[in-house]
């Protein structure tokens, strides 16, 4: 259920991207495959998760009625399963066919009600089931179930695929706000320094450019590299260095606001311009 409202959200978040041309801007390409990222990875963790609460075995003393993903709810007689087999992370995974290699049913060994299925098999599951069962004693598998184990596994999956999201293709869509919503600060410049920056998206992985870093007693780090190259960086921060004080920044919306609300993510606000010493 958690993956199924986790997907609904993203699903959302990449519909309004999709319809707020106001975030992007001009950047409608950008704004094209960022929300149709955001759609793709939306649906299909809809679909795993719609998949896994459908997926279930009722059993009645004469029948079980099985239900696979996606597919009808089947109806599976005495004597039908011809083939069962263990799976998953300690063989606690149960998954059954028929004769003609049709899908049974899918079952959890931990499951709450995996006990009745299991008399179910015990009684009407005939020499399929009693040849699994001898194979099975022989598997190295797991005894218990492990509640911590697995939740910390499903926090460790759901942080990586909201962190991957977040970094791509969040940051393009957070470059794409600071270029069309830029805010114009004032900040007081403690002191002003040449400095070498590592690029991050479109100035390509691993090389590197020139800035200005700018420490402020109210805005906290701002580097400034639009105008700047190796030719001009010590003489651009040497003016302001020499004049200290109140200086106004035009700065991206997104990435200030991070800075203000967040200050603890090492991302810096993107810098458009900055006013002129006296």
């Amino acid at each position: 259920m958690a993956w199924l409202l986790l997907s609904t959200g993203i699903i959302a978040a990449g519909a309004w991207l999709a319809c707020s041309a106001d975030v992007f801007g001009g950047a409608w390409f950008t704004r094209i495959w960022c929300s149709a990222l955001l759609l793709f990875f939306g649906l299909l963790g809809l679909f795993l998760a719609v998949t896994t609460v459908r997926t279930r075995v009722k059993v009645f003393p004469d029948r079980l009625e099985a239900t696979v993903n996606l597919g009808r709810t089947r109806t599976i007689r005495p004597g039908e399963l011809a083939h069962f087999r263990a799976s998953g992370k300690g063989n606690d995974d149960l998954s059954a066919a028929t004769a003609r290699g049709r899908r049974g049913f899918q079952s959890n060994r931990f499951h709450r009600r995996y006990d009745a299925l299991n008399d179910w098999l015990d009684q009407n599951g005939g020499e399929p089931w009693a040849q699994h069962q001898a194979f099975f004693s022989k598997l190295t598998h797991q005894t218990k179930p492990k509640p911590v184990r697995n939740a910390i596994s499903m926090l460790t999956i759901v942080a990586f695929y909201l962190f991957t999201l977040a970094m791509f293709p969040g940051l393009f869509v957070m470059n794409a706000y600071d270029s069309a919503h830029r805010e114009r600060v004032t900040c007081t410049v403690t002191s002003a320094e040449a400095v070498t920056l590592s690029s991050r998206s479109a100035k390509g992985v691993g090389a590197s450019y020139a800035g200005v870093g700018f420490d402020t007693s109210d805005c906290g780090r701002l580097t400034y590299s639009k105008t700047i190259s190796f030719g001009n960086q010590d003489a651009f921060a040497r003016r302001y260095d020499r004049a200290l004080g109140a200086y106004a920044f035009t700065v991206g919306g997104a990435s200030y606001w991070v800075r203000q609300h967040a200050p603890w993510v090492p991302l810096a606000p993107e810098v458009y311009g900055v006013s002129e010493p006296p």
